[in-house]
């Protein structure tokens, strides 16, 4: 008698996996295919428990966890497909192209941002002297030169 084939370890795998299915959702920042992946992980160990999903089962499931930014999107697809016959890669290219743009114009939002957001301000310390010599004229203003260079550096 082996502990998987038990039936009271497979209902309890099965309602886990079930919950799981259930309460699945898409995480922040997770990427399109980490997400389809998670969702197969679960759909698989319920398959080797005897449920069955069909394609529209499954397109259903994936357009409804996405977070929020996707609902754009999902109204899309859900108005202009027939989810019914639409296979699961459709659905997943569909996904993808689109994250590829999003992912697009979040990079142009953080190039687009104002310098002044971009720059790191320093302050550096100044002292002042009223009778000063030569050579501390100097070092001042190599300072001074210091300090600009160090400014268009970094800015």
């Amino acid at each position: 008698l082996t502990h998987e084939g038990t039936e009271q370890f497979k209902n309890a795998k099965l309602a886990l996996l079930n919950r799981d299915y259930e309460l699945f959702k898409m995480q922040p920042n997770e990427s399109i295919k980490n997400l389809y992946n998670r969702l197969l992980d679960i759909t698989n160990g319920l398959l080797g428990l005897g449920k069955v999903f069909g394609q529209d089962v499954l397109v259903r499931k994936l357009l409804g966890c996405l977070n929020d930014e996707w609902e754009p999107n999902v109204t899309a697809i859900e108005e202009s497909k027939d989810l019914k016959t639409m296979e699961i890669e459709e659905l997943l290219g569909s996904l993808m192209t689109h994250e590829v743009k999003l992912n697009k114009k979040s990079a142009k939002l953080v190039e687009t941002k104002p310098q002044e957001e971009r720059r790191k301000d320093i302050a550096l310390k100044s002292t002042h002297k009223e009778d000063m010599s030569s050579e501390e004229e100097l070092e001042e203003e190599d300072y001074v030169l210091f300090a600009k260079r160090f400014t268009k550096f970094y800015v």
